[in-house]
């Protein structure tokens, strides 16, 4: 049997976007029934479709999007869309004590090269006006400027994996209104406190505070509440070097949680369209070049959430 061309093999062969059903064709086209799910699919797939402009010569409506779009736009979105969908970050609690100690000995490889400090001592810099302590662009920057570092961190601990095939780790999310219990099996390294989860202050979220959360429809009032009460009041809870602002990222729990918040607000972008209000060097998530809206979506990233 010739190889698949998985820059076509079913697509359809018109000039528009894919239905449903042509979506779920793709997985038996391109091999991929272990890691694309249909719903997911069907769900990124009409938020793109709502993010694109009218085309020209359409009827008014949603459907008219359908129509008119150059096939190798869709062709490109689809790729992109099955991309992500084989990087996928799951609930740390699915992992498997192999998958565990792979995540943990990339860990440990990153801390002994020293390049995981390097990342980590990034968020004492304040100067970045990631939180919102630094005024309302860092609430606008908040969770464009972390979703740009977590995905810095999962970059590097890939780096470090076996060279001995495709990297496949990822950063797992911590569902902390639902999982109330620290992760603690990631590896603590040396000089990282973790004391008793509540001693100290803090609370975890319950499952109705983030539902509330993911209703709210404008982006500011989203992001402002869903830092001060869905990410302080958790770094407070865990109790230890995660707790302080300024160190946080030296404990490897940090990855867990902020991929929780990202998962977050990924929930929320498939309902509501708002965005950032940043422009200019505002918009420049230093120290990286990438812009808030580079970070976007996770799917033009190249990763998603199970």
């Amino acid at each position: 049997m010739p190889p698949i061309d998985q820059t076509t093999a079913g697509l359809p062969e018109t000039g528009h976007f894919p239905d449903r059903d042509e979506l779920l064709r793709l997985k038996d086209g391109w091999g991929l029934h272990p890691v694309l799910d249909p719903e997911a699919v069907a769900v990124r797939f009409d938020r793109h479709l709502a993010t694109l402009p009218p085309q020209p010569g359409a009827a008014a409506g949603d459907g008219a999007r359908l129509n008119l779009v150059p096939a190798d736009t869709a062709r490109d979105f689809i790729i992109q869309l099955a991309g992500s969908l084989t990087r996928t970050r799951v609930d740390h609690r699915k992992l498997s004590q192999a998958e565990k100690d792979a995540f943990n000995t990339a860990l440990k490889a990153a801390h002994a090269a020293g390049t995981y400090k390097t990342l980590a001592d990034i968020h004492g810099d304040m100067s970045h006006r990631m939180h919102s302590m630094s005024g309302p662009i860092g609430t606008q920057r908040f969770l464009p400027w972390h979703r740009r570092y977590t995905l810095q961190a999962e970059n590097l601990l890939r780096s470090v994996q076996p060279a001995n095939g495709a990297p496949t780790l990822t950063i797992p999310y911590w569902d902390y209104a639902n999982d109330h219990a620290r992760p603690d099996w990631v590896w603590q390294p040396p000089n990282v406190t973790r004391g008793v989860p509540g001693a100290n202050g803090g609370s975890l979220p319950t499952q109705t505070l983030i539902d509330s959360l993911l209703l709210r429809p404008r982006y500011t009032p989203f992001t402002s509440h869903l830092e001060a009460d869905a990410h302080n009041d958790v770094h407070n809870w865990c109790n230890g070097t995660i707790s302080d602002i300024m160190a946080a990222p030296h404990d490897p729990i940090f990855w867990l949680l902020h991929a929780n918040v990202d998962r977050t607000w990924d929930r929320w972008q498939l309902n509501h369209t708002g965005k950032p209000s940043l422009s200019g060097n505002d918009a420049i998530l230093d120290p990286w070049t990438s812009t808030a809206t580079d970070v976007a979506s996770t799917i033009a990233l190249g990763y998603s959430y199970a």
